[in-house]
């Protein structure tokens, strides 16, 4: 069995009071600081802008624009003159071996012609001649 004293009193609770004290009071230093700004910014005058100053940077941009689009096209230029230049060059390789293979095919049918031919007839001779 377990002695247990009836007449012990419990641990007295701890009051936790001042640390919700110090909470509500950041918050509402932070909840003033946050009203502050948004009063800040909404009634602060923006600068005039000069019209000047627009139109040169629209210029601007429209020069940036056009040099972009330029060198755009020139590499698209250069790109299209090499692959041009490139199938050129096969072509002319393939023209050139064309060429070179119908000559040969016809220095090779000339010699054969040549070899096929039958042999020059001769005149016939005087005492072969026939009565006339």
């Amino acid at each position: 069995m377990t002695n247990t004293n009836p007449q012990t009193t419990p641990p007295p609770a701890q009051s936790s009071g001042g640390s919700n004290t110090t909470a509500w009071v950041v918050a509402a230093v932070v909840a003033l600081v946050a009203i502050i700004a948004v009063v800040f910014m909404v009634t602060r005058q923006s600068a005039e802008l000069d019209p000047a100053a627009i139109t040169q940077a629209q210029d601007m941009g429209r020069a940036e624009g056009m040099m972009a689009g330029a060198q755009s096209t020139l590499d698209a230029a250069s790109s299209a003159a090499s692959a041009a230049a490139d199938r050129t060059a096969a072509g002319a390789a393939q023209a050139s071996a064309d060429a070179r293979a119908a000559a040969d095919r016809a220095a090779q049918s000339a010699s054969d012609a040549a070899a096929n031919a039958s042999p020059p007839v001769s005149e016939p001779t005087p005492a072969e001649q026939p009565p006339q």
